[in-house]
């Protein structure tokens, strides 16, 4: 019922610019040779940072961060989406990396480590824009999850209290006569209360009622609304399934086990 955004994606870039070197790696070139989204590059560290907290950042899309430019720097990223409460997919470019710091980037939500490998430039440019496909898809359909949630809670605050208990009464499977034998009305003001439901959201009848407000309640969850986190221990609230987490990649990406 929710659909993805149909917006043009966008990645965010923080490397050093080439200098052109013949064993150096382009990321800039590599990223802008696939048309399926925009580009821009940060030119530093403080800048991406100031985008991350000035909520900047192209949606749909992610951000690709060049570890060697910036070391442990890019914890310093990692937190400011946290703390942004930003989900945007990021996505660490590395020549090498101990084990303990990839175990911590995906603690703290980092969606794949790509490592760049100076005998296969071909690769690590198809085992990226692999990667970022696949961040940007997630992104998109993250994207749509929160416009349609943003959507329905602004239709659940215009709801009346009465109203609001007929609904909770709807989800719960009672019919019209119940509802009205509970509260001590007449069914002709819960039919009425019913249709405005329906008119509310858009839909056609009592089944789909109950499929989208049943949706926008697990949304809720997913979004931490009905159980708050604690960002600091256990990072952003949306988080890519645990599918598709924890790559690292030296070759084309596949799917994790």
């Amino acid at each position: 019922m929710i659909d993805s955004t149909n917006e043009r994606a966008g990645v965010c870039l923080l490397a050093r610019k080439s200098m052109g070197e013949a064993t150096s790696v382009d990321l800039r070139a590599l990223i802008e040779s696939d048309s399926d989204w925009g580009l821009v590059q940060c030119s530093s560290s403080d800048q991406l940072l100031e985008w991350i907290a000035g909520d900047r950042l192209q949606r749909p899309g992610c951000l690709v961060v060049d570890v060697e430019l910036i070391g442990d720097g890019f914890q310093r990223v990692q937190k400011a989406l946290s703390d942004s409460n930003c989900s945007v997919p990021l996505i660490l470019v590395a020549g090498e990396l101990p084990i303990e710091t990839v175990i911590h980037a995906f603690e703290k939500g980092a969606w794949s480590v790509v490592l760049k490998s100076a005998d296969g430039v071909q690769k690590f440019s198809g085992s990226l824009r692999d990667h970022i496909h696949q961040a940007i898809d997630w992104d998109g359909f993250q994207v749509g999850l929160e416009k349609a949630h943003r959507k329905r809670n602004r239709i659940l605050e215009g709801l009346t209290e009465r109203q609001r208990k007929v609904l909770n009464c709807v989800m719960d499977g009672m019919p019209t006569k119940a509802i009205a034998a509970n509260y001590k009305v007449s069914k002709r003001l819960i039919e009425f209360e019913r249709s405005h439901l329906l008119s509310a959201f858009g839909v056609a009848g009592t089944a789909e009622l109950t499929a989208v407000v049943g949706e926008h309640r697990i949304i809720e969850q997913l979004l931490g609304r009905y159980r708050r986190v604690d960002y600091a221990t256990q990072g952003r609230t949306f988080q890519r399934p645990m599918v598709l987490r924890g790559s690292v990649s030296r070759t084309p990406v596949q799917a994790d086990d």
